[in-house]
């Protein structure tokens, strides 16, 4: 009886619960990294003098891109750094600055030397498939983000300047041998 005790109190003391909640957003906090950081290393690359103490207004109509409330965000501190003094209203603007996108994304790559999955059917089950067992493993993301600005004398309607397009990349990178991680890219989180 005292060894059913016993039993029963560790099997108390042993026993718990953990209740984990896990959201899924649609986009990987890695990807949105990426994209992120290759629009600030476009961003940064931007020169634009004729802005310096002058009041611009941002137009971001033709900028349709993958998260454009960031890259707005960005083109604006980027403005502000330059010099620019921003105005919402196009009647206080000395400049007009059109912002466009040639496209902003990620390039994947993927390398394998090995055995690769191998799907096998079985009767009555379906296809199953074996794991794959890589001797080298290669995967990089690169992301790219490109922008183009023009300004315009807001009074005349003239050319004042041209910029782009800029391009900006970050890298997200994995070189295995064997399972064993060998080498990391990750010029996104690099830090300045």
């Amino acid at each position: 009886m005292t060894r059913w005790i016993v039993i029963w109190a560790v099997a108390v003391m042993v026993t718990g619960c953990t209740v984990v909640r896990e959201t899924q957003p649609k986009r990987t906090a890695t990807e949105q990294l990426i994209l992120s950081h290759a629009v600030i290393d476009a961003a940064r690359q931007i020169e634009a003098e004729a802005v310096a103490g002058k009041k611009v207004q941002l137009v971001l109509t033709n900028l349709t891109t993958v998260d454009v409330e960031f890259t707005q965000g960005e083109l604006r501190d980027r403005l502000l750094q330059l010099g620019a003094e921003l105005v919402a209203d196009s009647e206080a603007a000395e400049i007009t600055v059109e912002a466009r996108s040639p496209g902003v994304g990620i390039d994947d790559s993927k390398t394998t030397i090995g055995v690769p999955a191998i799907p096998l059917p079985v009767p009555g089950v379906g296809i199953l498939q074996t794991p794959s067992l890589p001797v080298f493993k290669y995967d990089r993301q690169t992301g790219r983000a490109g922008f183009s600005l023009t300004g315009i004398e807001t009074a005349t309607g003239k050319h004042v300047f041209s910029i782009g397009p800029v391009m900006g990349s970050a890298i997200h990178s994995d070189m295995r041998v064997i399972g064993v991680p060998i080498y990391r890219n990750r010029k996104y989180l690099e830090r300045e």
